[in-house]
């Protein structure tokens, strides 16, 4: 869950209205029915679901791609069914913080928005699913498969792809966090740089914003636009550090925020925290060197020496040689469906396998 920080009152009273305009914008709305302190928070919690859903084609227009919008113009052809589907799919663990991630991955969509374009885009998989599982069937002249089957094959695209579009927000959000992690290092000296010189820490955080610092750019570019609407400094960072899946950056914006309350010096505490940034990225990345070593001798055997043998013994016995009655030739299971089988779903699912592994274990902050 979101961890919650108390703001004042007053202060939300004063900036509520300016930020429900931008944020609506955005495709980011605030809970109606809850306070006018809660209505702040809605952006970085998930506490319920966006009011904004897609009730006409002007709410298209706020969305970024083309596929978007076809689904969402598919949604509104086919609202009678597939908002029982969407509501359906509130009810799914993965809704639960939907509206957090969206918001950390910067995706301009309301829960509501984005759970009815998982629906239309669930469905079109089923039904493509379904009318290939027909003709597949046909073809095979198999009545289980023009029978039963296709409506396995389209539960399970239905359920595949929802779960997937259901994923995409999260993931967005942990890989913008990796980007910010990587980032951080050279714009937390950047910042103590410009402290040492006397700019003020407004004037540093708009500097990183401006920079090429990638993610960590926009994300800054977020907080210079929330202070600029009226949001207290401190509460900005606050807010950056909730949304940003980067472990590093709250530990920085903590000591940033804890520094300024006891008038610590912000340019050491940057300084101090990039160094140590910086150690456990280099160490994480010495571990993941010795655990690519060990792979790559997994990877030679798998990828290499296998196959080779493979074809090797394939070629003996499919060879005249097998055929003169040598019985250990003849035992060898490598048939030609054996082999096709082997290099043409095996070493795939292999390869899928060992590719994931390194993905997995690559380092993350």
């Amino acid at each position: 869950m979101v961890s919650k920080y108390s703001v004042n009152e007053e202060e939300v009273n004063k900036i509520v209205d300016t930020m429900k305009k931008k944020y609506r914008k955005e495709g980011i709305v605030f809970d109606e029915v809850n306070s006018t302190l809660n209505e702040l928070r809605g952006i970085i919690t998930d506490d319920s679901y966006a009011k904004i859903d897609i009730e006409s084609e002007e709410d298209l227009e706020s969305f970024g791609s083309e596929m978007s919008k076809s689904f969402g113009r598919f949604y509104l052809k086919f609202k009678g069914i597939l908002q029982p589907i969407k509501k359906l799919l509130k009810g799914f663990p993965l809704s639960d913080e939907l509206s957090f991630y969206l918001y950390s991955a910067n995706m301009h969509y309301s829960s509501n928005q984005y759970l009815a374009l998982a629906s239309a885009a669930g469905f079109v998989a089923g039904l493509i699913t379904l009318i290939a599982g027909f003709f597949i069937g046909i073809v095979l002249n198999n009545i289980l498969f023009y029978t039963v089957m296709p409506f396995v094959f389209a539960f399970a695209a239905w359920l595949f792809v929802t779960v997937i579009l259901l994923l995409v927000p999260k993931q967005r959000a942990s890989s913008r966090g990796a980007a910010v992690s990587i980032e951080l290092p050279f714009a937390l000296r950047h910042m103590s740089t410009e402290l040492r010189a006397g700019i003020g820490l407004y004037k540093t955080i708009q500097a990183i914003a401006s920079n090429d610092y990638g993610i960590l750019s926009e994300e800054f570019a977020r907080t210079i636009n929330e202070i600029e609407e009226g949001a207290d400094t401190s509460v900005a960072l606050k807010h950056l550090a909730l949304r940003t899946q980067s472990r590093p950056l709250k530990t920085a914006i903590n000591h940033i925020l804890r520094a300024m309350r006891v008038g610590g010096n912000l340019s050491n505490v940057m300084n101090d925290i990039a160094q140590d940034v910086s150690e456990d990225l280099k160490n994480k990345i010495r571990t993941f060197a010795q655990k690519m070593n060990f792979f790559s001798v997994i990877f030679i055997f798998l990828g290499i020496v296998l196959p080779v043998a493979i074809m090797i013994l394939g070629a003996i016995r499919n060879s005249p040689i097998a055929a003169t009655g040598q019985d250990l030739f003849r035992n060898i299971p490598l048939t030609p469906m054996m082999l096709l089988l082997f290099y043409l779903v095996v070493m795939p699912v292999m390869y899928g396998l060992m590719t994931l592994m390194v993905y997995a274990t690559q380092p993350k902050m």
